[in-house]
């Protein structure tokens, strides 16, 4: 049985021991900073409680515990944990981004390779069954040769305020920018579908919206500090992490773990956290400075392939437009479907599974992760680290040519 230990047991780190556990795997060691979250991950799990530690220093000095670390943590810390895993022989499955440094990737992608470690990272759209089935039909030849690529990443106007306006990654200096944390995915779909490098990049990008100057009159630092626009904010705490309306999104609700710290919190839990954690604040009072909106251009080769990133959605999906010198692909990735339009014949619907979890592509990277470890073979779908870098050398590329208005060239 392959055994794996978790740093991390934020909702990432959570929704992979559910996945290893449910696929056979064992979660023998965990590390958490938080001793609420880890003793009920510790618990639910059966970890045996010396395998159970709440500071990294003592996590990694107990030595190689498992046949691979999941590393699950805030993206600065992975450069960090990365090396330790690997210099204890770890074989890596880690969260995307692996850092917003370029020289950090580099650097683990030359240790794992010269270690003869594997260095998996969670681009997690690739197992997805949708986006499966649309590089099955690229790799058939049925649309020919790639031309165009269009993707739009609508973000949610709600999830957008939980990270990364109130949340984790709402600061560059502390995470990195919003284009590498939340769409190195869909620059990773690029470089997967075309199978060629980035050439050159061009970017530009905004913040709009959840800004200090449009914070109505009389608006409190914190919602529940007595508003007098609760009523009628899209923001408001209690409509997205408590009290759903008719007119509100309840997806948030599955993230009440993430705001209280706590594995099993009570609605007394939520209000508490809600008057003191950041998810509480008023969105037009936050720290907040990565873009809203950014629009990406890239030169793969003979494609041109373009990603818009947009804050203001009433849902989140992906919309997909591929075209081709034979045909073309169009659809979204919330309707478990998509247009194949060939010259010259009648259009087809492809329907594909519809999972839950990044469309099942959790369930899937972690099916896919426990194959190479139990037979030593990569399926055409893993993202190794000497791949990842190519889709964060175009995020940082974008931030460059959004910073200077140039197109920057890819080396």
């Amino acid at each position: 049985m392959l055994t794996v230990a978790i740093i991390g047991l934020g909702n990432r780190g959570r929704i992979y021991a559910h996945n290893f556990t449910a696929l056979g795997a064992k979660v023998a060691a965990v590390c958490e900073k938080n001793p609420g979250m880890l003793a009920y991950i510790r618990n639910k799990y059966g970890i045996a409680e010396n395998m159970a530690f709440t500071d990294e220093k003592d996590f990694f000095a107990a030595g190689k515990l498992a046949d691979a670390l999941v590393i699950s943590t805030q993206d600065r810390d992975h450069y960090r944990h990365a090396v330790a895993g690997l210099n204890l022989g770890y074989h890596l499955l880690c969260e995307k981004p692996v850092s917003p440094h370029l020289s950090e990737c580099e650097e683990l992608e030359r240790i794992s390779r010269e270690k003869g470690l594997n260095m998996v990272v969670c681009h997690v759209l690739r197992y997805a069954p949708f986006y499966d089935k649309i590089k099955q039909v690229i790799d058939s030849g049925a649309i020919g040769e790639i031309t165009n690529i269009n993707q739009t990443e609508n973000v949610g106007y709600w999830h957008f305020s939980h990270s990364y306006v109130r949340g984790n990654w709402r600061r560059e200096d502390e995470t990195g920018p919003s284009i590498l944390a939340k769409c190195c995915h869909d620059l990773d779909l690029f470089y997967y579908y075309t199978g060629t490098p980035c050439d050159r990049v061009y970017s530009v990008g905004e913040r709009r919206v959840f800004l200090h100057e449009n914070r109505p009159e009389g608006a409190t630092d914190r919602c529940m500090d007595g508003c007098p626009h609760a009523k009628t904010c899209p923001y408001e705490v209690t409509k997205l992490y408590y009290k759903p309306t008719l007119k509100t999104i309840p997806w948030l609700i599955g993230h009440v773990k993430v705001v209280t710290a706590k594995g099993n919190p009570t609605k007394k839990d939520i209000i508490e956290a809600l008057k003191t954690s950041p998810y509480g604040r008023c969105v037009y009072a936050c720290d907040n400075d990565v873009m809203e909106n950014q629009v990406v251009s890239c030169k793969m080769g003979k494609v041109n392939a373009t990603l818009t990133m947009t804050a203001q959605s009433a849902r989140c999906f992906r919309r997909v437009h591929i075209m081709g010198t034979k045909g073309e692909i169009f659809g979204q990735d919330s309707s478990a479907k998509f247009k194949l339009n060939i010259w010259g014949e009648l259009p087809k619907t492809v329907h594909v599974n519809r999972g839950i979890g990044h469309l099942g592509g959790d369930k899937g990277i972690v099916k896919d992760f426990i194959h190479l470890m139990e037979t030593g073979k990569l399926t055409p779908r893993i993202s190794t680290m000497d791949k990842t870098i190519m889709s964060h050398k175009m995020a940082f590329a974008a931030e460059e040519s959004r910073k200077t208005g140039q197109s920057v060239e890819i080396k």
